[in-house]
């Protein structure tokens, strides 16, 4: 009796399409793009098919190879579909994905004071930066990106990066975040080389010679 219920449920297992899963963000806001992409390998490339239950919430950006980009037009709920040919056969999956109008948090609510920062001049390669109003309400993120690429980080409220003629820095940005209500500022300040070390002009000055001066007085007489 054993050994017949599970030839029944393994005959049942193999009538059933196999299952897929679609890995990926389960919430977009309006206006953004999101990936989804198949967790099951395709017999070939063009052996995803994917579907989305209406294109007013979503529109296809892209699909190739398992992967699929949309994009979130309108706020409410959508069905993505994915059925994938393997080697074994056909895999269905579904994924339901919701789309979200973006959160508009009013200036006044986040109560934030701080409007710029300044730039003081620590040692020859240290620069450090003060924000315009000091306040224990705020946390900071801050981050200079410098000319080679390469960024540094600092959740001081006044931070200290390297700065040089071999590696300076292009911007700082700081994130400022207000601690009761969680919502934040951005501030960014573009430098360069330039304005760090400024190449000094050349000028030609010529200078007066007394010798030559009564020279040409001795001539005239």
């Amino acid at each position: 009796m054993k050994s017949l219920l599970i030839l029944i449920l393994t005959a049942a297992s193999l009538l059933l399409p196999a299952q897929c899963q679609i890995l990926g963000p389960s919430t977009v806001k309006v206006g953004d793009s999101l990936q989804l992409m198949s967790d099951t390998a395709a017999k070939c490339l063009d052996c995803y098919k994917w579907n989305i239950s209406s294109d007013e919430f979503l529109s296809i950006h892209n699909s190739s190879e398992g992967k699929i980009t949309l994009k979130a037009l309108k706020a409410g709920t959508a069905k993505i579909n994915l059925t994938t040919e393997t080697a074994d056969g056909k895999s269905n999956c579904e994924k339901n994905l919701e789309i979200q109008n973006p959160s508009q948090q009013k200036e006044k609510q986040c109560d934030i004071e701080i409007s710029d920062f300044k730039d003081v001049k620590v040692d020859e390669n240290t620069m450090s930066f003060f924000p315009n109003r000091m306040s224990q309400k705020y946390s900071y993120y801050w981050q200079a990106t410098y000319a080679d690429g390469s960024t540094r980080e600092s959740e001081e409220k006044i931070p200290q990066f390297a700065n040089n003629p071999a590696s300076y820095i292009n911007s700082v940005v700081v994130k400022i975040i207000n601690k009761s209500s969680n919502c934040f500022s951005v501030i960014t300040r573009t430098y360069g080389e330039k304005f760090w070390f400024p190449k000094a002009e050349k000028v030609e000055q010529r200078k007066y010679i007394q010798g030559s001066y009564q020279q040409q007085t001795e001539i005239k007489k």
